[in-house]
């Protein structure tokens, strides 16, 4: 079984265009999207009609929260208020709908090997925003949530929501593929074992290549 994983696209769709390309080329079983639709970019709804079109599993991220809850749910993005206020009226209710039913995980047990993804490890996952905030990463909560037996239950556990691509015991994160330094995570899943690996995403695609050289 193998799965392609990416994260944090915030709106640059030639970005997802390209990511989705590459990982076409690895003829994946299941291609899995950790969240972040939203933000940065100005391409939003095509991105989330892409990965719509494309039947993608899709997770939430703390865009999506945002933009389906409101900004309320966490007092450090009261600044991008008008963003999603505007980002909202943009979407058709189909849309929203969408964004709204998105989980905030994927579990999935393949050849006896149980693994997660999500956009980041939860504070609590029953709160209005239950990601850890990003600053857990330099204070040791992180490093403790890796280690609690919620996290240690699964053979692998894949994040987005750092923008980088890190390892934690079980714990893998994938870099944005919207932004600097994009990649995305490849999963072989065998009987004996679970192999991943980063891949770096070429800056330019097939299509591109094509085209500049046809204009050369």
């Amino acid at each position: 079984m193998k799965f392609a994983v990416f994260s944090d696209i915030h709106g640059n769709y030639k970005a997802l265009n390209r990511t989705l390309e590459q990982i076409d080329g690895k003829n994946p079983d299941r291609i899995i999207f950790l969240g972040d639709i939203f933000q940065r970019g100005n391409e939003e709804v095509e991105c989330l009609e892409l990965l719509k079109d494309r039947g993608i599993i899709c997770i939430k991220g703390n865009c999506e929260l945002y933009l389906a809850n409101g900004v309320d749910i966490d007092p450090d993005v009261e600044y991008l208020r008008e963003y999603y206020d505007s980002a909202r009226e943009k979407l058709s209710d189909e849309q929203l709908q969408f964004i709204k039913q998105m989980p905030l995980f994927y579990e999935t047990e393949c050849l006896g090997h149980r693994i997660l993804f999500t956009h980041f490890l939860f504070s609590d996952v029953n709160e209005a925003y239950p990601y850890l905030p990003l600053s857990s990463l330099k204070n040791g909560v992180f490093d403790k949530a890796c280690e609690s037996e919620d996290i240690k239950k699964y053979e692998l556990v894949v994040i987005g929501h750092c923008h980088q691509n890190l390892v934690k015991g079980n714990v893998v994160s994938v870099s944005a593929s919207g932004l600097e330094d994009p990649s995305y995570l490849f999963i072989e899943v065998s009987e004996d074992a679970v192999h991943y690996e980063h891949i770096e995403i070429s800056k330019w695609s097939k299509a591109y290549k094509k085209n500049n050289e046809k204009n050369m």
